[in-house]
């Protein structure tokens, strides 16, 4: 079965509280049992004729970590690669939408915004994102 945007957005306003929820982008709060959060944007997109989706966490600024540093540390990553949008650090990971199936979904959902947190405890040392 081949999953639908709008399957994706049932999904999580079923699963999950929505800070935002837009026609291509919805948007969560990951709260931790340590109270830790971290907020994750989902969005749709289209690339070269196909239909993403896109998983992005925030989890640094430019002034907080040396872009060499995260260049290194990008290669050890489990899951998702580090970005720079404008001066905040990002935690991205892109998957074609009609090869998602949902339970994948919420492991991508959990664990790119894992990896933003982790990331933003070892170099940031503060929960602000």
């Amino acid at each position: 079965m081949t999953t639908t945007w709008t399957a994706i957005q049932q999904h999580m306003r079923g699963k999950y509280q929505l800070q935002d929820d837009t026609p291509d982008m919805m948007s969560m709060v990951w709260v931790y049992d340590d109270n830790r959060s971290q907020k994750i944007i989902v969005r749709r997109f289209r690339s070269a004729g196909r239909e993403l989706v896109e998983f992005k966490s925030a989890f640094a600024r430019r002034v907080d970590v040396e872009p060499e540093t995260l260049m290194t540390e990008n290669s050890r990553l489990p899951i998702a690669t580090v970005a720079l949008s404008g001066d905040v650090y990002l935690a991205i990971y892109n998957a074609l939408l009609d090869h998602l199936h949902l339970d994948d979904f919420d492991f991508l959902l959990s664990r790119v915004a894992g990896v933003a947190d982790t990331l933003e405890e070892k170099f940031v040392r503060r929960d602000e994102f």
